[in-house]
This record gives C-alpha cells, sequence and structure tokens, in this order.
C-alpha cells in the first residue's frame, strides 16, 4: 500500500475498532472488563493477513487454547495442593502443558483446524488473566476479536484495490 492508501486503511481501523469497542460497552460481558482480550487475537491474526481461509484454524485454536489454559491452572493447582511451592507448581506445570500441547498440536492435529500454537499460547494468556472463571466468555470476547481482525483485513484489501495510486489509461 502506499501512503495515501495506509491512511485510509488507518481511518478505517479506527473507525471498525472504535465501532467495535461502543459494542463492547453493550454487551452482556462489559462487566468483566476483557475488551482487551479480543486485542490479543486481532495482532495475531492480522500477522498472518487475517484471511478467510484462516478463521476456522484460528477459531478452533482460540477454543482449544482457552481449554489448555484450564488445564494448564487446574495441574498448577493440583501440584501446589500436593504440597508443592507455586514456583515448582509452575514450572512442573507449565513445562508438562506446553509440551504436551505443542506436540499434540504441532504433530497429530498439525493439519487440522487446531493447528495455530500462536493463537492457543494467547487464548491461554487470556485464560490465565480470567483465572479460568469465564471460559465461555473469554472464547467469545477471542473469537470476537478474530472477526474484528477479518474486517479490519477486508477493508485494507479493498483499500487496497479501490484507491490505486496506478494510473490507468482508458484512452485505448
Amino acid at each position: 500500500m502506499d501512503k495515501k492508501q495506509l491512511l485510509i486503511w488507518s481511518i478505517w481501523i479506527g473507525v471498525t475498532v472504535g465501532i467495535f469497542s461502543f459494542g463492547y460497552c453493550y454487551s452482556p460481558i462489559a462487566n468483566l472488563n476483557y475488551l482487551f482480550m479480543s486485542f490479543i487475537s486481532v495482532p495475531l491474526f492480522l500477522s498472518v493477513g487475517a484471511t478467510r481461509k484462516l478463521l476456522p484454524n484460528y477459531i478452533c485454536s482460540a477454543v482449544a487454547g482457552v481449554v489448555w489454559g484450564l488445564i494448564f491452572l487446574y495441574c498448577i493447582n493440583a501440584i501446589a495442593g500436593a504440597g508443592y511451592s507455586v514456583a515448582i507448581a509452575m514450572l512442573l506445570g507449565v513445562a508438562v502443558c506446553t509440551t504436551i500441547c505443542c506436540a499434540l498440536h504441532m504433530t497429530v492435529l498439525g493439519n487440522t483446524w487446531f493447528n495455530t500454537i500462536p493463537m492457543i499460547f494467547g487464548a491461554l494468556a487470556a485464560t490465565f488473566a480470567d483465572g479460568g472463571q469465564h471460559p465461555l466468555e473469554v472464547s467469545s470476547i477471542l473469537v470476537a476479536g478474530l472477526l474484528l481482525a477479518l474486517v479490519i483485513s477486508e477493508g485494507g484489501n479493498y483499500i487496497k484495490k479501490s484507491f490505486s495510486s496506478e494510473k490507468t489509461d482508458i484512452s485505448n
């Protein structure tokens, strides 16, 4: 994109993010203050182009990441509950769960919609921030962020095509 297109796209991004944030204020989960979680999804998806083709992978991986977050928290709490220090519980729980998560999603599930490790870890982080208390709401806001990223990307594609700086010669 040239500078003119980037400026128009910046306006598009600002407007869409503003409308998204406004809408969030009237959503059933607004009282949880989870708007920030949507902005975990946005850069992760935009960094790979936020294409429609990849959307199912990111949605499924976001939900899987929330489930993994719950598994991580359960394991860490179980180890700490067995009398180990929080540091040891974190070391063991995170190391074991991360190994299993990565191995599963990169090999067994590598050719499925559940194969996007960065989104899994973004969702896992959101679940940690939530303390595992609202997995449905966390999943919902992460998916909403993915849809926002798709709207941003689609707008950019439209701007790139519609506001081309190349002059076409129509005299022929």
